[in-house]
C-alpha cells in the first residue's frame, strides 16, 4: 500500500482528532472496542481522511484512558487496512484501496443478496414496522443533508434486513470486510441528487421484502448494491487525494466485477 508522506503524529494538529472522541465511554463494555468502533467510524465517515495522523495522545486524553486500549484499537484498524502504522514516525489513515474495495464488494453481494432473499422469505410485521420507522428517520435526514446520520441510517436498514434474514454473525462479518468501500459510499453521498436515488433504492428494496417477494427484493438489493460500480471512475477523477495512486490501474478490475 502507498505510503503517505513521512510526518511525526506528535505533529499533527487538534483538528486531526475529530471532536466527537470527547465522550465518555461504557463501563460494561470492553474499551479497545469502543475505540476500534470511535476511531473506525472516524475514518468511515471522512472526518480522518487518508493521510491525516492517529494522534494518540489527544485521542486518549479526550477519552480519559490510557494507551492500551487505543494500540490494540489500532491493531485491529492496521488489519483492516484502514490505517498503517509506520516505524518511527507514527499510524496514519491508509487511502482507499480499490482493492479491498473490490474484497469487499464481494463479500458484500454474496452475503447481503442472500439474506434479503432470506428476509423477504419471512418478513413479518414487526420487521415492517422497523424499517417503516427507519425510512421515516432516511427522508427526514436527507432533506436536512444530514450526510453522516443519514449514512448510520441507511447502515441500520441494511444490518435490520441482514440480521433478520440471517444472524448478526453474518452482519459482522459484511461489516469487517467493507471499510474501504463504506469510505466509497460516505463519499458519493453528497453528491447532486445522491439521496434521491439512494431513498428510491431503499424504498424498492424494502417494498420487495415486505411483499414477501424474493425476487424483487434480490433484484432492488443487487442493483443498489452494485452501483457503485458506476460512481468509482468519477469519484476517482473527481477526488482523487482520498484514493490510492494506483487506482487508476484497479479500474479494469473493478469493472470486470461489475454485476
Amino acid at each position: 500500500m502507498p505510503r503517505p508522506r513521512k510526518k511525526s503524529a506528535t505533529d499533527a494538529v487538534e483538528a486531526d482528532t475529530p471532536l466527537f472522541f470527547s465522550q465518555q465511554l461504557k463501563g460494561a463494555l470492553p474499551k479497545a472496542a469502543q475505540v476500534y468502533d470511535l476511531v473506525r467510524t472516524a475514518i468511515i465517515q471522512l472526518a480522518l481522511r487518508p493521510g491525516a495522523a492517529i494522534n494518540e495522545k489527544a485521542i486518549c486524553e479526550q477519552l480519559q484512558i490510557s494507551r492500551t486500549p487505543l494500540r490494540e484499537a489500532i491493531i485491529q484498524l492496521a488489519n483492516d487496512g484502514l490505517v498503517e502504522v509506520l516505524p518511527n514516525s507514527g499510524t496514519f489513515v491508509s487511502p482507499i484501496d480499490l482493492r479491498l474495495v473490490f474484497d469487499g464488494q464481494l463479500v458484500r453481494a454474496a452475503l447481503e443478496l442472500r439474506a434479503v432473499g432470506l428476509a423477504a422469505r419471512k418478513a413479518d410485521r414487526a420487521l415492517a414496522q422497523q424499517l417503516d420507522f427507519n425510512m421515516h428517520q432516511q427522508r427526514v435526514l436527507a432533506a436536512d443533508n444530514d450526510y453522516n446520520r443519514f449514512y448510520d441510517v441507511d447502515e441500520a436498514m441494511h444490518q435490520l434486513i441482514c440480521e433478520f434474514g440471517s444472524s448478526n454473525r453474518v452482519w459482522r462479518i459484511v461489516t469487517g470486510a467493507k471499510g474501504h468501500l463504506d469510505r466509497v459510499r460516505r463519499l458519493q453521498i453528497p453528491e447532486k441528487d445522491h439521496l434521491e436515488v439512494i431513498l428510491a433504492e431503499h424504498a424498492a428494496i424494502i417494498g420487495g421484502v415486505l411483499r414477501n417477494d424474493e425476487a424483487a427484493a434480490h433484484r432492488a438489493m443487487s442493483a443498489h448494491i452494485n452501483r457503485v460500480f458506476k460512481t468509482v471512475r468519477h469519484l476517482l477523477n473527481e477526488r482523487s487525494e482520498f484514493f490510492a495512486p494506483n487506482s487508476h490501474e484497479q479500474l479494469d478490475r473493478f469493472d470486470q466485477l461489475a454485476i
